[in-house]
Parts: structure tokens; sequence; C-alpha cells
């Protein structure tokens, strides 16, 4: 099963919930959307849709410590997953958050503080090889989340999650050749969900035309 998703809504939800059968909160970055903003996702979702939620930038800008604040942030971004039956909570570090011996420790501490009912975790840090980043959190379960344009897949697993920024950064659209290369890399995985997520200035229209190459 694939799914293919913004982060974020770029247009009105109602609208959004007729195009696609999934979506990446992204909202809790900065905060946890109020109850009414949840509850109305859940009312006119479609049978079927998914979620994921991207965790709280405040964790990952702090270089993954374990603080109060941090844990307190991740118990709440949790909830919320929980209640939207999420498949997984992505954690996405800035790109100056590099692949080091210190790093791969504090990820790995990091890890054994989640909140247990978590559902999977989803680690985007662009600047390591996504086979360092599984390699780094041991036995915890965690996937590596990559650009198939740029990246060697990590290890196989049951979830498999793209992301995708825009091949020259965030205000850059993905042209045709690039959508049929990415529709390619999608039929060729052997895992039981993927989740292929824009999240470019034009992801609704880069979106739009990867759905229909996968028909």
């Amino acid at each position: 099963m694939f799914f293919v998703a913004c982060s974020g809504f770029p247009v009105p939800v109602s609208r959004y919930f007729q195009e696609f059968l999934s979506v990446e909160i992204s909202d809790t970055e900065i905060a946890i959307p109020g109850q009414g903003t949840v509850r109305r996702w859940l009312r006119e979702a479609p049978k079927g849709f998914a979620f994921t939620v991207l965790g709280p930038k405040s964790v990952s800008e702090s270089g993954f410590r374990r603080t109060k604040d941090n844990k307190a942030a991740c118990e709440a971004v949790a909830a919320l997953a929980t209640r939207l039956h999420a498949h997984a909570v992505v954690f996405q570090a800035p790109d100056d958050f590099k692949h080091s011996k210190a790093a791969r420790a504090a990820v790995k501490a990091f890890l054994g503080f989640v909140p247990p009912d978590m559902p999977p975790v989803v680690l985007d840090l662009p600047a390591w090889k996504p086979a360092d980043v599984v390699k780094a959190c041991g036995d915890r379960p965690v996937v590596a989340a990559y650009d198939p344009l740029l990246d060697d897949p990590p290890p196989a697993s049951d979830l498999v999650y793209l992301r995708l920024p825009g091949p020259a950064g965030h205000r850059s659209r993905y042209d045709e050749s690039s959508i049929d290369d990415i529709a390619g890399h999608i039929r060729s995985l052997d895992a039981a969900t993927t989740f292929c997520v824009f999240r470019n200035i034009d992801m609704q229209a880069n979106a739009s035309g990867l759905l229909e190459k996968l028909g």
C-alpha cells in the first residue's frame, strides 16, 4: 500500500481530503492543534485516510537532548498521533545536525525516552546517510526518511518513508522526468506501507502528478 501526501495542507482541508488519502500534519512542528481542529480532521477525512505527524521542531533543534521540555513535547505529540491513529511521527533535524559520534549517541539516547505508545518514529536527518540513521538507533526500530532522487535507500523495512524537499530547495518544483523517477522507485519497493511526502512550494501539483503516474 502506498500513500502520496503533502506536508501540511496546501489547499483548504475539505478540498485536500477530496484529492489525497494522506497528509503529514506539519502544525505540530510548532504547537499541538486545538481539539476542535482535530475533531474536524477526523470527521471530514475519508475512509482509509492516513495521517502522519511531524514532531516538535524544538526537539530536533536542541540536538535531541533528553530534557523535561522535550519529553513533554514528545508526550503531547504522541497523544495527538494516537488520537489520529497516525502511522508515524517524523522528526526532522536541521541541515547542520551532522553525523558524528556525539550526534549518534544523542539520537540513540533520545529514542530511549520517547513514549512507548508513540507510533513508529521516522527520522529525517538530511546531513546523514539513511543507512547511518538506522545503524545509530541500535535495537530501536526506527525508519530513516530519504529522498529517492539523492539518497541510497536504507535497509528494507515494512514502512518506507520518502520526503521530498524540492530539487533545489523549498521554492523549487519537480519536473516530469523526476516524477517519473520517483514513481519508478516506489514501484520497485517491497514494503507493506510506503509514504511519499512532498514538502516543496508546489507540493500539491507534484503530489497530484505522482498519483497520476502511479494510477
